[in-house]
């Protein structure tokens, strides 16, 4: 509710700023900042309201204790670091990839498929896939937490089907309609539409790996599991689809072809490694410093 807050008053106070709608100064560019971080401003100062209102399940009150807790804040950098660098990692893994793009010959047309039909398209996969690895960590987490270690085994493959379900959705549409799909974005050139439809073809299988990695590293990481998925994501977003291209550019075979295939290559390595990670179980035995141990 609160990110739904933010985005509204986020369009809002962009409209009003950069036009200079009503009494409101023309700011231009400078709006779109001066909006984002008001807006940022007016919810935060709900969120403490409503933190100190009791109307959450965690909650703040004047009586309780203000010093830092040492024990907690160690264990939040514990956990936390290793998805912090996850995030890093596969950033980078991102901006080699483009650096392999812009090599080839029709770079042009390739950094534009990858642009529309990668960052674009393919997020309605990604970003439904995030909401269910978020989803999946509360669950699973939550479950450990509460001693229901065969809930916490169940809850992640079933998270995984729903996800299979929605990127099987949208990869019959990559495969069926890639034009007006792409279209949508302005992609008409002829060349810019060959690439971003065989683009398309490999991320409607892609998406069904990326799908299942997301919510058995969500499974991982809300079992406490923080260090596994950031090496696995070292190994499958960045060695992996980087050793391959590297090794297609010193053959002087590298290719759209090439890259979109070791696009996949990585995706499919990160679902196998995740999932056979966590159905090691070793999240059973995790256990968080200060807190009581599950029964």
């Amino acid at each position: 509710m609160l990110g739904i807050l933010l985005t509204v008053l986020n369009v809002v106070f962009n409209i009003v700023l950069i036009t200079g709608w009503g009494p409101f100064p023309k700011m231009g560019t400078a709006g779109a900042a001066a909006g984002t971080a008001v807006a940022g401003a007016i919810v935060t100062v709900v969120a403490i309201w409503l933190l100190f209102s009791g109307r959450t399940p965690v909650h703040w009150h004047r009586g309780m204790n203000w010093k830092p807790d040492w024990v907690i804040i160690r264990q939040l950098f514990k956990f936390g670091l290793p998805t912090g660098f996850q995030g890093v990692a596969m950033n980078i893994g991102g901006v080699l990839m483009l650096r392999f793009m812009g090599s080839l010959q029709e770079s042009a047309h390739v950094q534009a498929a990858y642009a529309v039909a990668y960052t674009e398209l393919f997020s309605f996969v990604t970003w439904t896939s995030v909401g269910i690895m978020g989803a999946t960590a509360a669950v699973a987490g939550q479950n450990l937490g509460a001693g229901k270690l065969e809930r916490t085994a169940r809850a992640v493959p079933i998270a995984a089907g729903i996800g299979l379900s929605i990127a099987a959705f949208f990869g019959i549409l990559f495969v069926l309609i890639p034009g007006p799909l792409l279209a949508i974005f302005g992609m008409t050139d002829p060349d810019s539409v060959r690439v971003g439809t065989q683009l398309l073809a490999f991320l409607s299988v892609s998406g069904l790996f990326i799908t299942v990695a997301l919510a058995f590293t969500g499974g991982l990481q809300g079992t406490g599991d923080t260090k596994s998925p950031f090496y696995i994501s070292l190994v499958s977003q960045v060695a992996i689809p980087i050793g391959i291209c590297s090794a297609l550019q010193a053959a002087g075979n590298l290719t759209p072809t090439g890259i979109w295939f070791a696009i996949v290559v990585g995706h499919a390595t990160r679902c196998v490694l995740s999932v056979f990670r966590f159905r090691q179980e070793k999240w059973r035995s995790i256990r968080v410093e200060g807190a009581p141990a599950p029964a």
